[in-house]
């Protein structure tokens, strides 16, 4: 099965039509049968309204198989927890297992990414970058990523590389057609001028660290900020 996860403003779910929509598609990616748009648009609203009422938080809702049975719609509501103005990251010691059967869905149950976030946590860091077998940057644990290359690039990881075809990153390339898809080494990501994580629950952050080492300047950079602002203003 797969998920999408929202963020709830003010007891709002936002862009809950476009999380309806990312859930069927994904359902249809992994031939599943698809749930119905609507259903899923009640779920995330019913969930904020009895969870969160007018506060904040966060709403994860899966399309999954139950153990012998269909697939079926499970809300699972968080709170929205404080998150530092800029990340430090590490690499993953776990590899990423490329495209595999996902099609790009945010999948259940994979391994490396279960690894990376146990990482975040016991490494006090905010995230974990994943590079497959032949070393190209895919993904981060919990985020897509974004890189302004030393030449001055601005690239996101090649979809075919197996990441997740996140909606914060979908949202992004919409207004950032300047954006294109590559493949970067951890020494394209250790000299790049600017690193950023992308979901659509956290928005765009600057990652200024890795594996203990600046990057860059250690600063926000102009790009990040640009795209800090955008996810704030929507």
């Amino acid at each position: 099965g797969s998920y999408t996860t929202a963020r709830v403003t003010h007891g709002r779910v936002e862009r809950v039509e476009r999380h309806a929509c990312r859930l069927l598609r994904d359902a249809r990616r992994l031939e599943l049968p698809p749930p119905a748009l609507r259903d899923i648009e009640e779920l995330f609203i019913e969930t904020a309204a009895a969870r969160f009422g007018t506060g904040d938080g966060i709403i994860r809702v899966e399309w999954s198989h139950t153990e012998g049975g269909a697939p079926e719609l499970i809300a699972t509501p968080r709170p929205l927890d404080e998150e530092p103005e800029v990340w430090r990251a590490r690499t993953s010691r776990a590899i990423h297992p490329g495209p595999e059967h996902r099609r790009n869905t945010k999948f259940v149950d994979v391994h490396a990414y279960d690894t990376a976030r146990a990482e975040v946590a016991q490494a006090s860091i905010d995230e974990s970058l994943l590079f497959d077998k032949d070393g190209w940057l895919v993904e981060g644990g919990r985020s897509n990523s974004l890189v302004v290359t030393k030449s001055g690039k601005w690239v996101t990881p090649d979809p075919a590389l197996g990441g997740v075809e996140g909606l914060g990153l979908t949202l992004t390339l919409e207004s950032n057609p300047e954006i294109r898809f590559g493949r970067l080494t951890l020494e394209d990501i250790r000299s790049a001028r600017e690193l950023m994580s992308v979901n659509v629950v956290r928005g765009v952050v600057s990652i200024v660290e890795l594996d203990g080492a600046a990057i860059a300047d250690g600063q926000i950079g102009d790009r990040s900020r640009s795209l800090t602002m955008f996810f704030r203003h929507e």
